[in-house]
């Protein structure tokens, strides 16, 4: 579709199509996919009538880069958005390439970066009555405080943004907060807590088709049931949590569930099913950009929410449904 449409020079359908995609795409682990179409339709970004289509295409290039860890790479797209989005004096794009920066920054652990950036991401939000926008850069704000151990103010963070989620009420937004809330709650050891905000977190994604955040959920909740003891429980949640990813799947998440069971299965006596999981972990991590790795029962700081916290209004569209 998106090469019928740029061989017969329909430049801005080409763009809005490949827009159109990359929330679906993304949504079932299909990045590769969600990169070629956005790569097939750069070039015509630039001779599009409409002019938002060179950053907005970038800025969704960097949404792609920041499912599959490549963080580095998430950063030069959202630059050359910002660069191309202040030469339109588009303030939207603008303010999404802002958010993507910070969203890049903290999984580098640019920490006073990042935190400049997603400032001047809330203060453009505000601007533009964005409550999406708001969200989304408070709660990787909070995740800011929690990557530094202060999960209590981070839990702040997660609150504005899940007020700001239930506001305009989307259940894929409401969930990838409930997920942050569940991973500073299990900082604190709060294996209840974390339990009843994980179960709500999975429930919203299998409902919007969201196989990522379910996986994330899922393993959240085998972190709590690892806490609390309940070893083959939480091998079973660890195994499920797998079992959903798909093979396009973010490598950051497959490593920080693996290395969640294998410590369970350590636990557990299982020693064999333990050095597997670290061994094919360790194997992931040597092929991708990661943060700090896991506590034994605890929290990853690189996952595929990282990227949800750089969506934008224009693949809510789509997201909605």
């Amino acid at each position: 579709m998106i090469a019928y449409a740029a061989a017969t020079g329909q430049h801005d359908h080409v763009c809005w199509i490949a827009e159109s995609l990359v929330d679906p795409l993304v949504r079932q682990g299909r990045y590769h996919e969600c990169r070629s179409a956005l790569e097939l339709a750069l070039p015509s970004a630039d001779v599009a009538d409409d002019r938002r289509m060179p950053s907005a295409l970038r800025n969704r290039m960097a949404i792609a880069d920041l499912y599959q860890g490549r963080f580095q790479q998430a950063h030069a797209w959202c630059t050359d958005a910002l660069r191309l989005a202040r030469r339109q004096g588009d303030l939207r794009e603008q303010a999404r390439a802002t958010a993507g920066l910070g969203a890049a920054e903290r999984a580098l652990s640019r920490i006073p970066e990042a935190v400049a950036h997603l400032g001047e991401a809330m203060e453009l939000a505000a601007r533009l009555d964005d409550d999406w926008l708001a969200g989304m850069s408070s709660c990787n704000l909070g995740a800011l405080h929690d990557q530094q151990g202060r999960h209590e103010e981070a839990l702040t963070y997660y609150a504005a943004s899940l007020a700001f989620a239930e506001k305009i009420g989307h259940p894929r937004m409401i969930s990838k907060t409930l997920c942050f809330i569940a991973e500073a709650h299990l900082a604190l050891d709060r294996h209840a807590k974390v339990k009843d905000v994980a179960r709500r977190a999975a429930d919203l994604a299998q409902e919007v088709g969201d196989l990522q955040l379910r996986a994330t959920s899922l393993s959240l909740l085998g972190a709590a049931e690892h806490g609390d003891g309940d070893l083959p429980l939480a091998i079973t949640l660890q195994q499920e949590a797998l079992a959903t990813l798909t093979e396009h799947t973010s490598r950051p998440l497959e490593t920080a569930i693996r290395r969640r069971l294998g410590h369970t299965y350590s636990a557990a006596g299982h020693q064999a099913e333990a050095e597997q999981q670290f061994h094919i972990a360790l194997s992931l991590a040597g092929t991708e950009e990661l943060g700090r790795p896991p506590s034994p029962g605890g929290t990853p700081s690189v996952t595929a929410r990282e990227a949800d916290l750089h969506e934008t209004r224009a693949t809510r569209r789509d997201s909605d449904a």
